[in-house]
C-alpha cells in the first residue's frame, strides 16, 4: 500500500485531530501565550473568588477555576477559567488558540491590541492524550 502524507500519524492521533473540539475559557492577559501547549495540573479550585468582570452582564455564569502549566516552560503556571461544561482533565495536553477577545469591548477581537481588562476570552482544544509526567 502506498503511503500518503498522513502515514506517520497513528489512528489515535488522527482521531484527536478530528475531534479537537474548540472550547472557550477566560485567562489573565499577562498569562496568555498564543498557541501555547499546556496541561491542567489541578482539580477544580472551589475557594477562588470570581475575578472582576466574570459573571457580570451574562458573560459567564458557571466556570471551573484550574491551574495550568505550560509545557515549554516547566515553571510557568497560570489561572485558567474554562466554562463549566468544557471537559478539561488533568494530564491531558491542550493548546491555546492564537487570538483572544477583550471582554470589555462588544465584538472585540483583540489578538494584537492591548485589552481594556486584565481578563481575556481565549479558545483552546485538546491535542494529546493523558500524559505521564
Amino acid at each position: 500500500m502506498m503511503g500518503n502524507q498522513n502515514s506517520d500519524i497513528t489512528a489515535s492521533e488522527a482521531a484527536l485531530q478530528e475531534e479537537g473540539e474548540q472550547m472557550e475559557a477566560y485567562m489573565f492577559q499577562n498569562q496568555f501565550f498564543p498557541n501555547g501547549e499546556f496541561h491542567v495540573v489541578s482539580g477544580e479550585l472551589e475557594a477562588v473568588p470570581n475575578p472582576a468582570g466574570v459573571g457580570e452582564g451574562g458573560l459567564l455564569s458557571s466556570f471551573n477555576t484550574r491551574i495550568i502549566q505550560y509545557t515549554n516552560a516547566q515553571n510557568t503556571f497560570a489561572y485558567f477559567f474554562p466554562y463549566q461544561d468544557a471537559e478539561v482533565e488533568q494530564g491531558v495536553l491542550y493548546r491555546l488558540g492564537a487570538d483572544w477577545g477583550d471582554i470589555n469591548q462588544e465584538g472585540g477581537d483583540g489578538g494584537g491590541e492591548t485589552p481594556r481588562s486584565n481578563l481575556i476570552n481565549v479558545t483552546f482544544q485538546q491535542v494529546g492524550a493523558a500524559d505521564e509526567f
